[in-house]
């Protein structure tokens, strides 16, 4: 009986789907579909739209997926964004579902899904449960993401000094940190989901997911000192120019400590779950609403956000297991509105040809900060070959990306850095799996799939 009631709840899922999704089917067709609605109502219907889709995928089919493959990834949900978007414009008598407008009218859906992601890091900071692989873990997670930053951002400004002007440097120095930033990140989704799949277990697994995490840590700090150095905004107080980018880093710090011992009193009381699911919405919305308007980065006000409340709230696990149940949906969400923006055809050809420039700096200093965490972390980091586990991208280089687009929208090659590092995160996604596979079979001493298949025949 149980073996049959996941597909009566895929039957009715699909069902609701398609009555919900009809009328957006013919918007995107030309034919109506929402005649007689204002601009605002086509787009709380798109979000809704977009919204049931991520749910019934996440509940319907990742878990499917990560059970018979051993990975999910969020590719597919950047190219239907991309497909339904900007790629519609090139059919004949079709219109994009997604347009400028549509997304900009959505941009709360998209600062909360940016600002989920700070607070998801900040909330894995919990110092108390801070020991020895934790240290160690931080420490080379330092020497990796910190090496990759200067492999990145110094190659690439050392080429552009040489070809082209001081002043071209100048000028692209914004979009290139950003570049640099985003390649810190390691997501910890394909490790987890991968050892989950071959059934490894062990030091090596947890390590690996530690450093993954304290590497886009390090990558959200790097990230909001962007808003610090660029910062267009007047400063409220009266400082020498070299200095204003301490203040704004002090707002950050202010703003996101405040915040969070606020939510922290706030929840001293033991709310239910669907309450905390109100709570920590509202909680992301007005921090990273606050960031946004202050031309702060809400992914590290969230961040912080997240580091005082798991560090100074009674009931800030419950924030944490309450936001792990809702953010693959809106990581999904956020998947498309990425894709939605990636309008590949207005980008000159050689932005994406730096993409595999990219893609091999960024592996090059995977290997050369794993290398060198290994000569200086005096304990076990699991040699050069970490840096195999540390190359996806994750939902949080997509957010940053996202989060950078929405400030420095106007900044000199902010289109090419877009779609030519959307571009990249995709690549690097893909790859990502076979090379975290490979470091786990080497050092989780687990079997290949096919191998353990012919052990349990045997057997």
């Amino acid at each position: 009986m149980n073996r049959h009631k996941p597909n009566k709840i895929a039957w009715v899922g699909a069902g609701a789907l398609i009555a919900l999704l009809w009328p957006v089917i013919g918007l995107a067709a030309g034919k109506g579909g929402f005649e007689g609605l204002d601009p605002s109502q086509e787009s709380v219907l798109i979000l809704l739209a977009i919204v049931g889709v991520a749910y019934l995928v996440t509940h319907l089919v990742l878990e499917r997926v990560a059970e018979r493959f051993g990975f999910v990834t969020g590719v597919e949900y950047i190219v239907l964004g991309a497909i339904l978007g900007p790629a519609a414009s090139y059919i004949p008598d079709v219109q994009p579902l997604i347009d400028d407008t549509t997304l900009g009218a959505l941009t709360p859906a998209i600062v909360l899904g940016t600002g989920s992601l700070g607070l998801w890091g900040g909330l894995h900071f919990d110092f108390k449960k801070f020991g020895n692989l934790q240290f160690r873990a931080l420490k080379s997670a330092m020497f990796i993401s910190l090496t990759t930053l200067l492999v990145v951002v110094g190659v690439a400004t050392a080429v552009l000094y040489y070809f082209w002007s001081p002043g071209t440097v100048v000028a692209a120095m914004p979009a290139l940190l950003c570049v640099g930033t985003v390649a810190m990140v390691a997501d910890t989704g394909p490790l987890r989901s991968m050892a989950a799949y071959l059934g490894a277990e062990g030091p090596a697994t947890e390590f690996g997911a530690l450093v993954a995490g304290y590497c886009s840590a390090m990558g959200i700090t790097a990230f909001g000192l962007i808003f610090c150095f660029y910062n267009t905004t007047t400063v409220p107080f009266d400082v020498d120019p070299p200095f204003v980018w301490l203040v704004w880093f002090g707002i950050h710090l202010l703003l996101g400590s405040a915040l969070g011992l606020v939510f922290a009193t706030f929840l001293r009381r033991d709310f239910s779950d669907d309450k905390i699911i109100t709570v920590v919405i509202g909680m992301v919305i007005f921090s990273s609403g606050f960031a946004y308007y202050l031309h702060l980065s809400p992914i590290f006000v969230n961040f912080i956000l997240g580091v005082v409340l798991i560090n100074t709230g009674r009931h800030a696990d419950h924030v944490e297991s309450r936001l792990r149940a809702i953010r693959r949906p809106l990581y999904i969400v956020l998947f498309f509105f990425a894709g939605a923006g990636w309008k590949t055809g207005n980008v000159a050809w050689w932005a994406f040809a730096l993409v595999i420039v990219y893609v091999v700096l960024r592996r090059t200093g995977r290997l050369a900060g794993s290398l060198a965490a290994t000569r200086i972390v005096s304990q076990q980091t699991y040699g050069a070959g970490l840096g195999r586990a540390l190359l996806a991208p994750g939902a949080l280089s997509v957010a940053m990306l996202l989060n950078f687009d929405q400030v420095f929208s106007g900044s000199p090659y902010a289109k090419v850095l877009y779609d030519g590092l959307l571009t990249a995160i995709v690549v690097t996604e893909i790859v990502a799996y076979p090379m975290t596979r490979s470091w786990l079979i080497d050092v989780a001493d687990v079997a290949p799939p096919e191998q353990r298949k012919r052990q349990t025949e045997a057997g």
